[in-house]
């Protein structure tokens, strides 16, 4: 195996899945040869739990990849956010030398996130979910511990992961750019060892004598990435209550926005559906009957957005109106207020009569769910495709959703609306 250059402390990011645990068992054969000591007093692994993993995943850990670090002595901490906020810092589950447990959740999970926004991780927005519950508390406590002097960390992406590797880079080189200093230098072993997704698997085969899966959570968006699409619906089936929580958040998010399925062009209800997955469609119809409803008002102001010639000439920032274009989508406001909670069948019939009181009627939309999603709205958008515009409307949809409203809301709000 080829040597590589020494650094004063080396962490591994261990995500649970193939990859990294394939790493793991490497380093664990031959540590020297990625400039580790002998004894691991210079190496130690750490992991950022999300909240919401597959149950076989956590399984695999304990059973197979614990036992060898207790056996080396190798230090392992499982960290987590401590709250919805980066102030609220982050909470060390366990850190041991001897770990016997993986600890799935900490104080905020990334499902009391999603959940308490209504909606699904944004596609367009990249794997910010993964930055936030992921690389913000372990780099919180890689900092801390490293008294102001450079981490080394690695990460577990295969040789099939380039364009992971370019990007974490980048992303890397601005987060120490702006702190002044080396504040870690990324490593991937794997990538320039050359090891294909196959490798690693066969790999760890031969190791650990399983099968083991690829580490995402049920309510990624990029699940057909990160597991072929048969796999991840065969996991559903596998785990159907898992399934029916993420149908739930599915249908919540599209009764607030219609558009915010859980794939970018596809719903995760057809998809389950189509497999015929009907355990998971009979707990999610079970959940939505038994849990507490809501009526949501739901406010949303689509600015018009800058030109392209404006921000070649302007720069960043640029408030003159005649740089605007309405074809061109700028900052949205939402807001979000619960107006009533009860039963399913009292927030229905409190939105029927609503639509009553204010001469409007009830849209009933199936394109998501087969059981539908009610709306009444007040202020209609005439086309979706034109900015500078605003909607406003009531929906009945699972209660739990916090009130919330962008900054600067009520001031573009009232802007917009004026006059109307």
């Amino acid at each position: 195996m080829q040597s590589f250059r020494a650094t004063k402390h080396k962490s591994l990011n261990f995500g649970l899945g193939v990859d990294s645990t394939a790493l793991v068992l490497a380093i664990i054969d031959d540590p020297t040869a990625f400039g580790i000591a002998e004894d691991f007093s210079d190496f130690s692994i750490v992991t950022a739990m999300t909240g919401f993993e597959f149950p076989d995943t956590i399984a695999d850990v304990e059973s197979h990849v614990l036992p060898l670090l207790r056996s080396k002595g190798i230090r392992y901490t499982q960290v987590a956010r401590a709250g919805r906020q980066d102030s609220a810092g982050v909470e060390v589950l366990s850190d041991t030398t001897s770990p016997g447990k993986v600890f799935g959740k900490g104080p905020w999970t990334l499902m009391d996130e999603l959940e308490e926004n209504g909606t699904v991780p944004q596609y367009a927005g990249g794997h910010v979910c993964s930055q936030k519950h992921k690389a913000f508390p372990i780099d919180r406590l890689q900092l801390k511990r490293s008294g102001g002097q450079t981490v080394g960390k690695l990460f577990g992406y295969n040789a099939d992961e380039h364009k992971r590797a370019v990007k974490a880079n980048k992303f890397q080189a601005e987060r120490n750019q702006t702190a002044g200093y080396e504040t870690f230098a990324l490593d991937y072993p794997l990538l320039r060892l050359g090891w294909s997704r196959q490798d690693v698997q066969g790999y760890v085969k031969n190791r650990l004598g399983i099968d083991m899966a690829k580490s995402y959570c049920p309510v990624c968006p990029f699940s057909g990435v990160c597991s072929p699409q048969p796999d991840h619906l065969k996991r559903l089936r596998k785990y159907p209550g898992l399934a029916a929580r993420v149908l739930r958040l599915e249908y919540l998010s599209m009764a607030l926005n219609d558009n915010m399925s859980l794939y970018k062009d596809d719903t995760l209800f057809r998809r389950v559906t189509d497999d015929q997955n009907t355990e998971a469609i009979g707990r999610f119809n079970a959940r939505l009957d038994e849990e507490p409803w809501a009526v949501y008002r739901l406010q949303r102001a689509y600015t018009a957005g800058r030109r392209p010639e404006c921000k070649t000439a302007h720069g960043n920032r640029c408030a003159k109106p005649e740089c605007r274009d309405s074809s061109f989508k700028g900052t949205v406001y939402r807001s979000v207020k619960t107006v009533r909670t009860g039963s399913r069948a009292e927030v229905g019939t409190f939105l029927h009569n609503a639509a009553t009181a204010l001469n409007r009627p009830v849209e009933h939309s199936t394109r998501a769910h087969g059981v539908g999603i009610d709306r009444v709205r007040t202020r209609v958008r005439p086309d979706p495709k034109v900015y500078g515009t605003v909607e406003d409307f009531y929906v009945t949809a699972p209660a739990g959703v916090q009130d919330k409203a962008r900054d600067g809301f009520a001031k573009v709000w009232a802007a917009m609306t004026a006059g109307q």
